[in-house]
C-alpha cells in the first residue's frame, strides 16, 4: 500500500545508517550481504534435503544477485527499525503514566530543596494535605493553641465608696483539664487583686487562685467555662538539644495574642541562680518576649514539655550582676529563652491542686553561703552561715542559732547552701538528718526534725 511505502522510504531517510560515507556504507552492505547469503544457502540445503526424501525435486533456480540481497536487507532492517520505535512509544506512555502518577502526590515544584525532602521522606508525610511534614507546626499549633491562654492582672484600690482595678500586666498559660485547671507562672500573677483569662475562641472569664509556688515560679488558676480544650503534657526527661521546640504565648498582652515562634532546644539542665537556690531549666532559642511568661513549650508531637519563664537579654560583668539588669554595663545576647521542665513542674502542679500549697521538708532557717574567700576574710569555716532560724522549727528545736555555720548534714560535707538543700529535698517531711555545726571554734551535731514548708507560709 502507498502508507507502507511512504512509511519505509522516511524510515530509511531519516535512518542514521544512511548518512555515513558511501564507500563505508558500501562495505557494509557488501558484508551484510555476503553473510545474508551464506544463510540463505544452508537454508536452501537443507530444504532440498527434506524435499529429495518426499517428492521429486523440483528444479529450483536461485537468484544470487546482489542488487536483491541489498533491498532485502534493507527491507530488514526498516522493519527492525520500526519495532523499536513501537516499542519506545509503549515505554514512553508507560513512563509517562508513572511520572503522571508521581506528580500527581509528590507536586509539581521545581524547588530542589522540595524534590530532596519528597525523596527520602515516606509519601503520607510530603503530601499536600494537612498531615504533611511541611505542614508541622501549622498542625501543632492548631492543636494546643486553642488551649493557650491569656492572663491578665490588675490591682485594687479604693476610691473614697467604691474599689476600682488598675491594668498590672499579663501574661500566657495553659489548660490542663477540662474542669478549668489553667498552669502559669507565679510571677504572672504575683501581688494580683483579679485575674482575668481569655481564650482564644473570643471567651473570658474571671480566675481563681488556687495556689503558687515561689521557689519554682509556678501558679495553679481554676475558671470555670463549659468545653474547654486540654494540652497534652509530654515527657522532658526525653528531650535532646536540637529537637524542635514551639512557643505559645501572648508576647506584649492582647494585640499579639496566639503568637507561635519555633526554634529547637539549645540545651538542657541550665542554671539559674534563684532566690532559693539553682533552678535546672530547658534553653532554647525559639524567640520568648514579655507576656510569653507561663505559656507552654511544646515538641514536635504537639505536647508540652516546658513553660516559657525566662529570657536573658545580657550578661552582667560581674557577680553583682550576673544577668546584666544595669543595660548599660551588661553583653547583649539574643536567643537564649528559658523554661522550666514540664518533668520538674507535674509533682508541684499536682500538690497545688491538691493542697493548694506545695508541701517540702524543711530545717526552718534562713542562710548563706560562706565562700572560700568569705572564710579567710572573717576567720569562718566554708559552709552555711545561719542568719535566722523560724520559731517552733525543727531547728529551733535542735537549738541551732543565728551565727552558727553548718558544715556537714547527713555526714556530707556542707560548701554551699545548696548542698544543704539539696540533702533535704531527698527527704520527706517528718524524717530525722544529723547536722554538724560550728560555733565559736567548736563543732557538734544535733538531730534535726523536718519540718513541712506549709507551717511556715
Amino acid at each position: 500500500m502507498d502508507y507502507e511505502k511512504d512509511f519505509e522510504d522516511k524510515i530509511e531517510k531519516n535512518d542514521p545508517e544512511n548518512v555515513v560515507p558511501p564507500e563505508e556504507n558500501e562495505k557494509e552492505e557488501l558484508y551484510q550481504t555476503e553473510e545474508l547469503n551464506s544463510e540463505i544457502l544452508k537454508a536452501e540445503e537443507q530444504k532440498q534435503e527434506e524435499l529429495e526424501t518426499t517428492a521429486p525435486i523440483p528444479k529450483v533456480e536461485f537468484r544470487n544477485n546482489k542488487k536483491s540481497l541489498g533491498k532485502m536487507v534493507k527491507r530488514f532492517r526498516r522493519k527492525m527499525v520500526a519495532s523499536f520505535i513501537a516499542v519506545a512509544l509503549v515505554s514512553a506512555l508507560i513512563g509517562g503514566g508513572v511520572t503522571g502518577a508521581v506528580m500527581k502526590y509528590y507536586g509539581t515544584q521545581n524547588d530542589a530543596s522540595a524534590q530532596v525532602v519528597t525523596r527520602y521522606l515516606p509519601l503520607d508525610a510530603t503530601s499536600s494535605n494537612d498531615s504533611g511534614i511541611l505542614n508541622l507546626i501549622p498542625n501543632i499549633y492548631k492543636i494546643v493553641s486553642p488551649a493557650v491562654v491569656e492572663i491578665d492582672t490588675s490591682t485594687a484600690y479604693t476610691n473614697g465608696y467604691r474599689t476600682e482595678y488598675v491594668p498590672k500586666g499579663s501574661g500566657s498559660g495553659f489548660i490542663i483539664s477540662s474542669d478549668g485547671y489553667i498552669v502559669t507562672n507565679n510571677h504572672v500573677i504575683d501581688g494580683a487583686s483579679k485575674i482575668t483569662v481569655k481564650l482564644l475562641d473570643g471567651r473570658s472569664a474571671d480566675a481563681k487562685l488556687v495556689g503558687k509556688d515561689d521557689r519554682t515560679d509556678l501558679a495553679v488558676l481554676k475558671i470555670n467555662l463549659p468545653n474547654l480544650p486540654v494540652v497534652r503534657l509530654g515527657d522532658s526527661s526525653k528531650l535532646q538539644p536540637g529537637e524542635l521546640a514551639i512557643a505559645i504565648g501572648n508576647p506584649l498582652g492582647d494585640s499579639f495574642a496566639g503568637t507561635v515562634t519555633a526554634g529547637i532546644i539549645s540545651g538542657l539542665n541550665r542554671n539559674l541562680q534563684s532566690d532559693y537556690g539553682p533552678v535546672k531549666l530547658i534553653q532554647t532559642d525559639a524567640a520568648i518576649n514579655p507576656g510569653n511568661s507561663g505559656g507552654p513549650l511544646v515538641n514536635s508531637k504537639a505536647e508540652v514539655i516546658g513553660i516559657t519563664s525566662v529570657k536573658l537579654t545580657s550578661i552582667g560583668p560581674s557577680i553583682q550582676d550576673p544577668f546584666g539588669m544595669f543595660q548599660s554595663q551588661g553583653t547583649p545576647v539574643e536567643g537564649m529563652g528559658f523554661a522550666i521542665p514540664i518533668n520538674e513542674a507535674k509533682p508541684i502542679i499536682d500538690q497545688i491542686i491538691k493542697h493548694g500549697y506545695v508541701e517540702r521538708p524543711m530545717m526552718g532557717i534562713g542562710a548563706q553561703t560562706i565562700t572560700q574567700q568569705d572564710a579567710a576574710q572573717y576567720n569562718l569555716p566554708v559552709g552555711v552561715y545561719v542568719v535566722q532560724v523560724q520559731p517552733n522549727s525543727g531547728a529551733e528545736k535542735a537549738g541551732i542559732q543565728p551565727g552558727d555555720v553548718i558544715i556537714k548534714a547527713d555526714g556530707k560535707t556542707i560548701t554551699s547552701f545548696e548542698d544543704l538543700q539539696s540533702i533535704i529535698n531527698n527527704h520527706k517531711v517528718g524524717d530525722v538528718i544529723s547536722v554538724t555545726v560550728w560555733r565559736n571554734g567548736k563543732t557538734f551535731t544535733v538531730p534535726v526534725k523536718l519540718q513541712s514548708s506549709a507551717n511556715f507560709q
